[in-house]
């Protein structure tokens, strides 16, 4: 800009007074409009419930967990934490998350039991010492859930769990199965679930294939509760209700996740519970996943 000031004033010394610029010069250029097209939203990053590899981590916890590693998950979601702050009942949160952390890969979420409040402390510090954001109770025993008033009293104390791990820095949530989905005295017991616990408390990670056994469309309850689900479980289904391979069953996934992205969805776990064939079951997930946009 500077240069062309030079050049104009430079002109106007040479030819004196009487130079005038054309009429056109002046006239401001009419402005281009160019299309903007939004940037896809970004990929999330495809994780795994590590369940999925239940008996091989029993059997060689290191190694299982560097094929997982090789395979590309990056992203891991344990299980097995128990009110004796050890995972898998013999490996403590410093060792567990050390196996993940050398691996290049993170620990985000880990299920627990279902603890009330004086046994929860424990488990929450392992949490805290493995680094991770998400504790996770995975199922109710099925002596407390026999009728409504027991889910609200399950609810009320998910809340007072999760407000101590709300105080410990950790988010809290609890991941269904397919029974929370019977209806039980004209109710279902997952929406109560949902309805009974404070938001601020408590978020739920939705298993999409048992909410879909429990004849429950996962779009609607996303819908219905937006904001409330934080988390999903990935595995598909066949026809005949057994478990397929990822992206070759009948749950349609991509919608699925458009509606969970756009109510608060941060993170994905593949759980693929077939017990054969189990490396090349887990690669082929996460193949799938990690190759589709709206993941």
């Amino acid at each position: 800009m500077s240069n062309r000031r030079n050049f104009i004033k430079t002109g106007t010394y040479i030819a004196a007074a009487s130079l005038v610029l054309p009429a056109v010069s002046c006239t401001p250029k009419k402005k281009e409009t160019v299309e903007t097209i939004a940037p896809p939203p970004p990929k999330m990053g495809v994780g795994i419930q590590v369940y999925s590899v239940r008996n091989q981590l029993m059997e060689d916890f290191a190694g299982t967990m560097k094929k997982v590693a090789e395979i590309g998950y990056q992203i891991i979601e344990g299980y097995g934490l128990g009110a004796d702050g050890l995972f898998l009942g013999k490996h403590t949160a410093a060792d567990y998350r050390k196996v993940i952390d050398d691996l290049g890969m993170k620990m985000v979420a880990t299920h627990c039991g279902y603890f009330n409040t004086d046994e929860a402390a424990v488990a929450i510090d392992a949490a805290k010492a493995a680094g991770i954001e998400y504790l996770v109770t995975p199922y109710i025993p099925d002596q407390i859930r026999s009728n409504i008033d027991g889910y609200k009293a399950v609810a009320e104390n998910l809340n007072k769990v999760g407000e101590l791990c709300n105080a410990a820095g950790i988010k809290y949530g609890y991941h269904n199965h397919s029974f929370e989905y019977e209806t039980m005295e004209s109710q279902i017991p997952m929406e109560v679930l949902i309805q009974e616990t404070q938001p601020e408390l408590v978020t739920f990670e939705a298993d999409l294939f048992w909410t879909t056994m429990g004849g429950y469309n996962p779009i609607d309850l996303i819908n219905k509760f937006p904001g409330r689900i934080s988390m999903f479980h990935v595995k598909d289904a066949t026809s005949e209700k057994g478990e397929a391979t990822v992206g070759q069953g009948t749950i349609d996934f991509k919608s699925i996740f458009e509606a969970g992205k756009k109510y608060g969805l941060n993170y994905y776990f593949i759980e693929d519970e077939r017990e054969e064939n189990v490396f090349e079951n887990i690669k082929a997930d996460f193949d799938y996943m990690n190759a589709q946009d709206f993941a």
